[in-house]
C-alpha cells in the first residue's frame, strides 16, 4: 500500500471525530498505515510481542479519544506518533520502568542528509547499471539492514514515510537531541556499506 501522506492522515483524523462509517473507515485506514510499524516500535521500546497487540489496541483508542483536539496542519503522520510516544510513556510511568539514556557528542547529522542519501541511491540507475538487477540488490540490502539494524531502520523510516523532524525522533527513540544526530550519522554510515555493495561490478 502506498503510503499516506500528512494531508491524507490530517483527513483520517478529522473522520475519527465524526464518529459512524467515517470514522470506521478512517480507524481502518490508519490501522493499515501504522499499526505494523507501531508494533515494531513497540516491541524495539521493550515491550515483549505478546502484549504489543495490547498495546496498540490502546494506541488506536486514544488516537480516537484524542482526535477532538486535533487541528489539521499538515502534518498529522507527526501526530499519530506523538500519541504512540505518549501512551507508550503512560505504560512505562505505570510500571515504574522508565529509564534514562546517556547523551552522546553531538555530531552533525540531519534528516535532510538522510533523504539525500537515498535520493542518490534512487538516482544510482542512471549510471549505467541494470536497474532491475540494481532495485533487486537493494531491497534485499534494505532488508537485510532492517535486520541487522531494526531501531536504525525504525529511524530512517520516520524521516523518509513520516516526515518526522531530529527533535521529534529523538523524542521517540529516547535519547537526546545530541545523541539521536550521533546515531543518525552512524546510522547513515552503515546503510552506505549495505547500498555500495549493489553497485560494485
Amino acid at each position: 500500500m502506498t503510503s499516506l501522506s500528512n494531508v491524507e492522515v490530517d483527513s483520517l483524523i478529522i473522520d475519527l471525530q465524526c464518529g459512524g462509517e467515517a470514522r470506521k473507515r478512517a480507524v481502518t485506514q490508519l490501522y493499515i498505515a501504522f499499526a505494523t510499524k507501531i508494533t515494531q516500535f513497540l516491541t524495539l521500546r521493550g515491550v515483549p510481542f505478546h502484549e504489543a497487540e495490547d498495546v496498540l489496541h490502546e494506541i488506536f483508542i486514544s488516537l480516537i479519544a484524542r482526535a477532538g483536539s486535533f487541528t489539521p496542519m499538515g502534518q498529522g503522520r507527526g501526530w499519530v506518533w506523538t500519541v504512540v510516544r505518549s501512551k507508550l510513556a503512560d505504560r512505562y510511568r505505570s510500571s515504574q520502568k522508565m529509564g534514562s539514556h546517556s547523551a552522546g557528542d553531538d555530531v552533525v547529522s540531519n534528516s535532510n542528509s538522510v533523504n539525500s542519501d537515498f535520493h542518490v541511491i534512487e538516482n544510482y540507475g542512471e549510471e549505467g547499471y541494470d536497474e532491475d538487477r540494481l532495485k533487486s540488490c537493494i531491497e534485499g540490502q534494505m532488508a537485510a539492514f532492517t535486520r541487522d539494524h531494526p531501531e536504525g531502520a525504525q529511524a530512517l523510516s520516520w524521516v523518509m514515510d513520516d516526515d518526522l523532524d531530529l527533535r521529534s525522533i529523538s523524542e521517540l527513540l529516547g535519547r537526546s537531541y545530541g545523541a539521536t544526530r550521533e546515531f543518525m550519522s552512524q546510522i547513515r554510515s552503515k546503510l552506505k556499506v549495505y547500498i555500495d555493495s549493489c553497485l560494485a561490478d
